[in-house]
This record gives C-alpha cells, sequence and structure tokens, in this order.
C-alpha cells in the first residue's frame, strides 16, 4: 500500500520522462521522419514519425503482411481516432460533467504534471535561463584525480580514516606539493584507481553527472574534495580553456533538454517541498471511529477498484455522511472522501490496509487536490484537456466516452423480438454455417526435416509429440465449393489437403510455394471440422446479443466515420508516405503475420 504515495511523484517522473526521451531520439531520425503523412483541418498534423510509432504500438507490422497495407490502416485509425477526439470537443461533450467524471482523475493528473512543469521545473528551461548558463559553457576543463575507493558495508571507523587521508592529500596539494609526485606517492602505497592521465570535460560531458558539474565549475588551481556514494575524488584542477561554442540557436533544444534532465530533481524537491507546506500537519484531527469504519469496509474485496462507491453513496444517503479529518483549510467527510477517490486519487485494493496507510492516503489527496486547484486557477485545463492532447491513455479514453456517446447508446435494445427478427434477415449469411477446418501445419523450408518428423509419425509417434512447434490455420469452402482461408489473407495453401481428412487424421508430406519463402513442406493434422448447416435461432440463441450489438456498433461506427470526413477537412500525402515507407529500407519490413500456436 505504501506505493500509492509515491504515485504522483512516478507519474511525474514517467511523463516527463517521455518528453526527454522524444527530444533523444530525434537525434536517429531520417530526413523523412518528420514529414507530414496527413492533416486534418490544417493544424493538426500526423507527421511519418508519429505514423511509425503507432504502426509498431499497435502490431500493425505484425498484422498485415504488406507493410504498405500496415502503414495506410494504421494512418486511417489514426485519423479516425484524431476526428473523434476533435468532434468531442466541437460538440459540447466534454462540458458534459457528468460524462467527463469517468476521466476526471486522469485529467486532474496532468494538470499535476503541468503545474510541475509550469511553475517548478520551467525555472530552468525557460530560454533566459538557457541563455544565461550557454554564456557560461564556452570552456574546456582538463584535471587530474585521485580516487579513494570506499569499501562496500563500510564501518564508520574506516569511513573516518579514508575521509583523514583524503584531507591529508589535499593539505599537501594546498601547501605546493607536485600533485603528478602525488599522485605517484599515494599509487606506491597501493591507492586503488589513481589516474595518472589528464581529462577534459567540455560542455555536453558536464551534463553526464553531478561529478562532471561540479568539476566543470572549479578554476584553474583550484583543489576540492568531492565526497561521493562510492569513492572520495581529490581533483586538481590544471587548465581552463577558453573555447569559441556554437551559436546559441543551434544548440538551444539540446541545452534545454539537458537542463530539464539535470535540473529535474531539483525541480521535484522544491514541488514536493511546497506541497508538503500547503497546511499544517499539527492541525490535523482525525475522527478514530470514522478511520475504523473505513478500514473495516476495506476489507470486502474489491472494495477500493468498484464497491466503494455504493458504500459511501448508501451511507451518505442515510445520513451517515460521517467526519473523517478536520484541518486548518476545513475537514474531510464521506462526502468529500468520495469524491477524492473519484477525482483526484485511488487506493489500489489491499485487505491489508492498515490505519498509518489510510490518514498519508488522505493527506497525499486533500494536498493534490490543492494542487489540482492551482492549477485549475492558472487556466491550465484547457492546455491538457483538449482534442489534441499528445497523451495517448487520455486520447484514447476521450475516445471511448465519444463512442459512448455516439455509438453505443444507438444501438437498438436485444429483446426476444429484435433478436428474432435480426435472427431472419441474417439466416442465410451470418447464421449459414460453412463447412470449416482446423488444421495444425508443421511447416518447414527443408524437405528433410519435413521427412525426419513424417517418420516419426509413420513409426507411431503423435503429430504433438513428433515437433516442437507448429501453426494453426482454418479453412472454410463456401458454397460454390471454393476453399478460402478464414480472417487470414494468407493463400490457401493448405486447403485442399486439408478438406481431405477427417478429424484427428494427419498427412504429409504437403508440398506448396509460398511466392516470399519459396518451396515449403508441411506435416498436417485435421483438430477440427465443422459440416455445413442452416443454424437454427436455438443454435445461436447464446450468441446472437452479442452478434446483433455488434453488428449494430460496425454499422454505427461506419456511419459516423463516414459523417466525420464530411464534417472536417482531411488530407492524406499518400506520395510522402510511399517515399517515407521507401527510405526506411529493408531492415525495416515488418516480418509476415503467422498464425499459430507454440506448443
Amino acid at each position: 500500500m505504501r506505493f500509492v504515495m509515491k504515485f504522483r511523484y512516478c507519474i511525474l517522473i514517467l511523463l516527463l520522462a517521455l518528453g526527454l526521451n522524444t527530444f533523444m531520439g530525434c537525434e536517429k531520425q531520417t530526413r523523412y521522419d518528420q514529414k507530414i503523412v496527413a492533416t486534418i483541418e490544417s493544424d493538426y498534423k500526423i507527421s511519418f514519425t508519429d505514423l511509425n510509432k503507432y504502426v509498431h504500438d499497435e502490431f500493425y507490422h505484425r498484422r498485415f503482411r504488406d507493410k504498405n497495407e500496415a502503414y495506410t490502416r494504421a494512418l486511417n485509425e489514426m485519423i479516425l481516432n484524431q476526428l473523434r477526439c476533435i468532434d468531442f470537443f466541437e460538440t459540447g461533450l466534454h462540458n458534459d460533467q457528468q460524462l467527463i467524471q469517468n476521466i476526471r482523475r486522469l485529467i486532474n493528473e496532468e494538470l499535476i504534471v503541468k503545474y510541475f512543469e509550469s511553475e517548478y521545473l520551467s525555472k530552468y528551461t525557460n530560454e533566459e535561463f538557457a541563455r544565461n548558463i550557454y554564456n557560461q559553457l564556452g570552456k574546456e576543463v582538463y584535471y587530474q584525480q585521485i580516487v579513494i575507493n570506499k569499501p562496500k558495508n563500510a564501518s564508520e571507523t574506516q569511513l573516518e580514516a579514508l575521509e583523514k587521508q583524503a584531507l591529508e592529500i589535499k593539505a599537501k596539494a594546498d601547501k605546493g606539493a607536485n600533485f603528478d609526485e602525488l599522485l605517484n606517492q599515494y599509487s606506491e602505497i597501493g591507492l586503488e584507481n589513481t589516474d595518472h592521465s589528464t581529462s577534459m570535460i567540455d560542455w555536453r560531458s558536464s551534463f553526464a553527472s553531478p561529478h562532471n558539474r561540479v568539476i566543470f565549475n572549479l578554476n584553474e588551481g583550484e583543489i576540492r574534495i568531492l565526497d561521493e556514494y562510492h569513492a572520495y575524488y581529490i581533483i586538481n584542477i590544471i587548465d581552463v580553456k577558453k573555447i569559441n561554442l556554437e551559436p546559441f540557436e543551434k544548440i538551444k533544444k539540446e541545452l534545454i533538454s539537458k537542463l530539464r534532465e539535470t535540473y529535474y530533481y531539483t525541480s521535484l524537491n522544491e514541488y514536493d517541498r511546497d506541497k508538503n507546506n500547503l497546511f499544517d500537519p499539527n492541525s490535523l484531527n482525525w475522527n478514530e471511529k470514522t478511520l475504523d469504519q473505513l478500514i473495516e469496509w476495506a476489507q470486502i474485496p474489491e472494495f477500493y477498484p468498484d464497491i466503494y462507491k455504493d458504500t459511501l453513496q448508501a451511507a451518505i444517503a442515510d445520513g451517515r455522511n460521517l467526519t473523517i479529518l478536520t484541518y486548518s483549510e476545513g475537514q474531510i467527510d464521506l462526502k468529500e472522501y468520495l469524491r477524492l477517490l473519484n477525482e483526484i486519487l485511488i487506493l489500489s485494493n489491499s485487505r491489508d490496509l492498515d490505519k498509518k496507510t489510510l490518514q498519508d492516503f488522505i493527506v497525499e489527496a486533500v494536498r493534490s487536490d490543492i494542487i489540482i486547484r492551482k492549477a485549475q486557477d492558472l487556466g491550465f485545463e484547457k492546455e491538457v484537456f483538449h482534442p489534441r492532447t499528445k497523451n495517448t491513455v487520455l486520447q484514447y479514453k476521450i475516445i471511448d466516452l465519444y463512442n459512448q456517446v455516439m455509438i453505443e447508446s444507438k444501438i437498438p435494445e436485444p429483446t426476444n423480438a429484435t433478436l428474432r427478427e435480426f435472427y431472419q434477415a441474417n439466416k442465410d449469411s451470418l447464421y449459414y454455417q460453412l463447412e470449416k477446418i482446423n488444421l495444425f501445419a508443421m511447416v518447414y523450408p527443408d524437405k528433410s526435416e519435413a521427412e525426419k518428423t513424417w517418420a516419426k509419425i509413420q513409426a507411431g509417434t503423435s503429430f504433438e509429440e513428433a515437433g516442437n512447434r507448429w501453426f494453426v490455420k482454418t479453412f472454410i469452402k463456401d458454397r460454390d465449393g471454393q476453399i478460402k482461408s478464414y480472417l487470414s489473407k494468407e493463400p490457401p495453401y493448405l486447403g485442399q489437403a486439408a478438406f481431405k481428412l477427417q478429424e484427428s487424421e494427419v498427412d504429409g508430406i504437403i508440398e506448396y510455394t509460398d511466392p516470399e519463402k519459396g518451396p515449403q513442406y508441411a506435416v498436417i493434422k485435421c483438430a477440427k471440422r465443422t459440416p455445413e448447416k442452416q443454424l437454427s435461432y436455438a443454435d445461436v440463441q447464446k450468441s446472437i446479443a452479442d452478434d446483433f450489438i455488434k453488428y449494430h456498433w460496425d454499422r454505427i461506427s461506419r456511419e459516423v466515420n463516414q459523417n466525420l470526413r464530411n464534417k472536417y477537412r482531411i488530407k492524406v500525402y499518400d506520395n510522402v508516405l510511399t517515399e517515407a515507407l521507401a527510405a526506411a529500407g529493408k531492415d525495416d519490413k515488418p516480418s509476415p503475420v503467422a498464425k499459430g500456436a507454440q506448443k
């Protein structure tokens, strides 16, 4: 349960790290990565980088054998997703507070991150601060160092002796002792990691570690002891050379990225300090009986993910809006606690919740709530909750709410009458069962390997034991007798052989040619054979409600998609996409899809 108290801290680290990684990845981009492949309403742009990330995040490169098809389908889905987000705000759904309640906690998480970035981190990442730092970077610092390692699990006595030794070395250097001689002297007595060479730190390497930053800011002739976790370092600055830096505008983005990383924890400590001072912790007055009641409720399985809402609402409706806490800024009762859970912070499900953890959680939620109100007062909500959000989790939540309103709410009720009507309308299509074969196939590019497997089976070894890997392939025979692959675009190479088998029968060796892989050799087993027949209403009664809902969801979704395409201006740059895919090269070619099961 303690990890819950670090939730906001982790959110800040993860979301800000995404921003850092985005910049660092830019160094490896090709000239096509930032090319625009589509625009919506002129101001929303999809780059090839965005598309490529989506293709891999959503596994389009594995779902489709053809690379062009994978990217085209992914781009189409990205466009439709963005259109839903835009229309969500355009139609005013974002003003429906009851609807937004479902994602309020996620929006508030974004508000906290925005507040931290704007009020704390930005002090160290704005252009003015970056220019001031830039003016201090035009140098190279040359130094020598003597390293005194601290043994693992060293005692206080050992550490004091090492510190004394480091002070003695520095004292000799301060009195004019030649540092090279000190290096030789302490090297001779076995001092570890004595570095006889001269090292250099420039502005880029100065951002690599706090150790480097301290050295970079020392003056020529200065001798300093650095007391670090693993060692004492005696540093001797032998030269500071002035250099001509690249123009500020050329390195501004890189510099700000390094400043963002360097001052992140400084900013976070300042943020935590101010957050902890939002109210006096000594003013807290807890109602022990209410805390005991909350602990008792927490023992109910799945209480905090779901059940807490009904339980707290029932108590409040029953006139038991119990006070949990009073403090200098007000009080927290069950009604306010319910709001905090719904909108600010949620506990993990735990039947081991103790009173101290619950108290810490409530205090954290109250402090976070104050921060969120500050962010809202500064107008940050419009900056985090908008149709062009880059937060994919928030985007998907917005799309889900849009679909609930625009699609799901319009699906007819699946009553007995509507289901029977649906059955009659689809009796000859959806509910006509074609003959189908589920096939296990071990496929080899080497005929001798297939022969070995087939020999094992003929000698009495079961299909499943004869090989350690096989694919699952499914074939159907339509009413015209044509064999097709089922739910796959792969040609039915093994279809004819499959339909010659009865259930559990095996066959081999089946030879065929795959245009991409060349000659292939297969050993097959008919896992299941489903006969052709007209399904009755009784046959489909358990699944027809789901079929009905899916049918209407798909139908309404197509209508919504078309309306969105008619409503908003969309431009797809097919030539840019084609060129970008060609430039990606053969190394990026996605692996062919193989439907199968590992044993």
